[in-house]
């Protein structure tokens, strides 16, 4: 009901889990293959936490594209009544 008053339009089928509305896949993503490229891979459990800790401190600015898309993308989700979309 507050939707409706409110004019917020939703999804007639609501997507369980959708990779489209959920920008944390892609930062997991991102610090992996950061991870990933480094020359020399952790030995350890203390050696994957420093790598780790380097490599979120580094993406600040894939967070900051992620938040700016979801407008764009929660309307691209809404267009294509929660079927997949380009993101």
């Amino acid at each position: 009901m507050w939707l409706e008053i409110s004019k917020i339009k939703t999804l007639k089928r609501q997507p369980s889990q959708s990779l489209d509305l959920n920008p944390i896949e892609h930062l997991w993503n991102e610090l992996e293959t950061r991870v990933r490229k480094k020359p020399k891979p952790a030995k350890n459990l203390k050696e994957l936490e420093v790598l780790l800790i380097e490599g979120w401190r580094k993406i600040p600015d894939v967070y900051l594209k992620l938040i700016e898309s979801m407008p764009r993308i929660i309307e691209a989700c809404i267009a294509s009544n929660g079927r997949s979309t380009k993101y």
